[in-house]
């Protein structure tokens, strides 16, 4: 048999050798044989956790909101799973709401913390029997805190620069590639997890917006998550022996460099009738859209001439002018832009008439937009622009002059 347990120092200083309870018939079981027991399954467990897995997320544990309420601040937190810095698993069985202290800072990041509850007090009986007072916990529910710090966690360090040269891919097959590099990673990299003090598990960082709402820091990335090692030792394996298309991109047929003249005409003759269909659309398009913008415009300059009839003739007066050259028809054709252009020429003096008549009689911040519209129009016009831009900038005040607001104060003409 071996000697007792000894601790050791080394490369891995924290490690320290287990020790068991060696049972035998007429052994005396006392609190102390049973607390041995349990510590050496659990130091078992949380050494192999924290060389071989980590310390993070490993699933779940989402901050679904915080918020400010009362003296404290409300965070709901969702089921999931996380290993601290000391190798316990910490457990949140259900989506769960906690209030934290307030703070003056506004930034702050949440932490999750394994912890211990006490469970089913039992009394503890003596020489005289059992005394109601004097009892103690029967169970330990390991659970979880949630805290919050005013300073961002230390990101853990780097791993040191990987070579994949180091191993030959061609040297045999997954199997042999598998071991070398494994080997050779043990030999240059494998050291134990940095000594730490700090078993709580970052969840992220939020900063307090002017409003008092919470929500999550830009750019933060404090949630630091368990990997499968597995996977990721089966990918680089993959990816090194994988020497034909390691990324995985897409490989196209190469391009005959000689290709048959006949064909390209003909695929030149498909792209043209295609150009050829798109601009018979576009123009269609454009006349539907400018058949209506005129419509539109006699229909609201009308119903303005309506509104403010009573409160300003003369301004009344020029918006049913507006209306009635807007029923002016414009010829389907190659010289539809041009005709436009002109008819849009002769219905911006009174566009801009009616925009001083306005002055007083509708809103400052109705008219303002209305005369922002009529001065882009104008622009529009001066350019050498596209029907289809004329016809927008003609309906952009056709909008301002629905949305015109009359001054509900405004004395009514006598």
């Amino acid at each position: 048999m071996k000697g007792p347990s000894q601790e050791f120092s080394g490369p891995n200083d924290d490690l320290s050798q287990f020790s068991k309870n060696r049972f035998f018939q007429g052994k005396l079981m006392t609190p102390r044989v049973m607390e041995i027991d349990r510590s050496y399954h659990a130091e078992r467990l949380q050494t192999i956790a924290r060389h071989v897995i980590g310390s993070g997320i490993v699933s779940g544990l989402e901050v679904e909101s915080i918020e400010s309420a009362g003296d404290g601040i409300e965070v709901t937190l969702t089921s999931g799973l996380a290993l601290d810095g000391r190798g316990r698993p910490i457990v949140v069985e259900q989506t769960t709401t906690t209030t934290l202290p307030s703070v003056s800072a506004d930034e702050i990041y949440l932490f999750i913390e394994y912890d211990e509850v006490a469970a089913e007090t039992v009394p503890v009986p003596d020489t005289d029997g059992a005394v109601d007072d004097d009892t103690v916990p029967n169970r330990l529910v390991e659970t979880f805190e949630l805290t919050h710090r005013e300073t961002p966690p230390e990101t853990s360090s780097a791993p040191e620069e990987f070579d994949p040269t180091a191993v030959d891919p061609d040297g045999g097959d997954l199997d042999s590639v598998a071991r070398k590099l494994a080997n050779w990673y043990h030999e240059q990299y494998r050291i134990g997890p940095d000594a730490t003090d700090e078993p709580a598990v970052p969840l992220g960082g939020y900063e307090r917006t002017p409003d008092g709402s919470w929500i999550e820091i830009d750019g933060e990335t404090v949630r630091p998550h368990v990997y499968d090692h597995e996977t990721l030792a089966a990918l680089l394996v993959g990816h090194l022996t994988d020497t034909d298309n390691p990324h995985e991109t897409p490989v196209h047929e190469p391009v005959d460099p000689n290709p048959d003249v006949a064909d390209i005409e003909t695929r030149l003759g498909a792209v043209e009738e295609s150009l050829r269909d798109l601009e018979r659309e576009r123009n269609t398009l454009a006349r539907y859209s400018l058949r209506k913008t005129i419509k539109d415009r006699a229909r609201f300059f009308d119903r303005l001439s309506e509104r403010i009839e009573a409160h300003h003739g003369e301004s009344s007066r020029s918006a049913r002018e507006i209306a009635q050259l807007s029923d002016a028809e414009i010829a389907d054709g190659e010289a539809v832009r041009e005709e436009y252009a002109q008819h849009l020429s002769t219905v911006l003096p009174s566009l801009i008439e009616l925009g001083e008549q306005l002055e007083g009689v509708v809103t400052e911040r109705s008219l303002e937009r209305y005369l922002r519209a009529v001065s882009q129009l104008q622009s529009t016009l001066e350019t050498d622009a596209e029907l289809v831009e004329l016809i927008d900038a003609d309906d952009r005040v056709c909008e301002t002059v629905d949305s015109l607001d009359v001054l509900v104060d405004v004395v009514p003409d006598t």
